[in-house]
């Protein structure tokens, strides 16, 4: 059985995707959007640490990275309402802030130079 589940929600649908999937394990488990624990949800046996972290004012945290080329998605994440759930330091958004555009050769050429970045994350 996992233990630890992490996220990686990668480019515009795949954050797009990741959002609603949170939303749905908040609602699940209890917690709020700000990742507080509701009052009735403190009683049970569920294994939230296996999709979330308890970070130390006792919120909790998904376990989840945010990456993309393009800053769209991931800031309107950061200001929706799901900005106080995700830990900022789990974010990536690229510098140049231009994305793929729908070109996969540029695509993996911007990922090719922010590589090891990204993979200082994923492995952090």
């Amino acid at each position: 059985m996992p233990r630890e589940i992490i996220s990686l929600q990668v480019g515009q649908c795949g954050n797009q995707v990741g959002s609603e999937f949170w939303r749905t394990l908040c609602t699940e488990h209890g917690i709020r959007k700000d990742g507080v624990l509701e009052d009735y949800a403190s009683q049970g046996g569920d294994r939230k640490d296996v999709f979330f972290y308890q970070a130390d004012d006792d919120h909790y945290v998904p376990r989840a990275l945010l990456l993309d080329l393009e800053p769209r998605v991931i800031n309107s994440i950061q200001n929706g309402d799901l900005r106080h759930l995700f830990n900022s330091e789990n974010m990536f958004i690229s510098k140049d802030g231009g994305g793929a555009g729908n070109n996969w050769a540029s695509g993996y050429t911007q990922g090719e130079a922010v590589q090891e970045t990204l993979l200082d994350m994923i492995g952090g």
